[in-house]
């Protein structure tokens, strides 16, 4: 996309990443002037999202501060190419990140000393991990982040449960490599569920926003709740908390207050763990769902960013 044909509002357009085209939406402000610089947010979001969901809710409202905001499908994903579709692989996804930096970085209206970057539910675990090395990210937060998936999986789960499930991930790999045909699964487990039968919580949430008009494919049609079954190969061996004391960038954690059975904990212990500076900020009255679209509730997680990117602005 040439330089001069950028406008204000939601630019599609797309960038190079391990040999494929992402597609990506960037937002740019109102009274958007080519000519200056702006400080510059890059989004990567939950479980198999695309651009068209939690990104765009944001990227509308994070404009509104006059920031340039970047929400990209992964590859894979939506509007991308990549040829294993839905694949929530986290090192894959990391790359995807890196990228997308490097991609805002060639633009001539962002200022590169102060790009900050923005995590929500599984990339809440996978920006940190990024930021950790990639010091082309002035500051960094998260919004109802998965911050430790290592935790999640062994922590939870008894030995016999954690061996079954990698068994059962690598028999799909096989059988992917000895005949091409991917193993899809229903990883967040909603098919065939009566949602009155889901327990309040969470559970219940995810089922309204990803299994209805809400926001799931009847809405944004590029969206599916099914990917690899080798996925469980991968979750476990991410965890940002892990490296939460030396990622020596600046961090805000963002959760929901009535998140406290699933990423309140979770964004918590990223906190205590952190290297300074950083700062945790519970939206009351949120859950770990509502700060995907809720407007009250993002406006919040909205206004407290903005106030910390700009305090951590260079």
């Amino acid at each position: 996309m040439k330089i001069n044909s950028f406008k204000a509002g939601k630019n599609s357009i797309t960038f190079k990443s391990q040999r494929a085209n992402l597609a990506g939406d960037l937002y740019l402000p109102a009274g958007f002037d080519g000519a200056k610089k702006h400080h510059a947010v890059i989004f990567s979001g939950p479980f198999n999202q695309v651009k068209e969901q939690m990104g765009a809710v944001y990227g509308k409202k994070m404009v509104t501060k006059g920031y340039v905001f970047l929400a990209f499908d992964h590859l894979g994903y939506g509007d991308s190419e990549g040829e294993v579709r839905n694949n929530e692989q986290p090192f894959i996804k990391m790359e995807g990140i890196r990228d997308a930096i490097s991609y805002l970085n060639t633009l001539p209206f962002v200022d590169k000393d102060n790009l900050f970057g923005l995590g929500g539910c599984a990339s809440g675990g996978y920006m940190p991990i990024v930021a950790t090395t990639d010091k082309r990210l002035a500051a960094i937060a998260t919004v109802s982040g998965m911050m430790d998936n290592t935790q999640t999986t062994f922590g939870y789960l008894d030995r016999e449960t954690v061996i079954n499930t990698f068994k059962t991930a690598n028999e799909a790999r096989q059988k992917q490599y000895e005949t091409g045909e991917i193993t899809y699964f229903d990883a967040l487990a909603y098919e065939g569920v009566e949602p009155k039968t889901l327990p309040e919580g969470a559970r219940r949430e995810g089922y309204d926003y990803y299994m209805t008009q809400r926001a799931g494919a009847e809405t944004y049609p590029n969206y599916s709740h099914r990917t690899p079954l080798t996925i469980n190969e991968y979750t476990g061996l991410t965890s940002a908390t892990a490296l939460a004391p030396y990622l020596y960038t600046p961090y805000l954690g963002i959760y929901g207050e009535r998140a406290m059975a699933d990423t309140g904990p979770l964004t918590v212990s990223f906190f205590e763990k952190a290297s300074e500076p950083k700062e945790l900020f519970e939206v009351k009255g949120a859950s770990h769902v509502s700060l995907y679209d809720i407007d009250a509730d993002v406006d919040q997680a909205v206004e407290k960013m903005d106030k910390f990117f700009k305090t951590h602005s260079n």
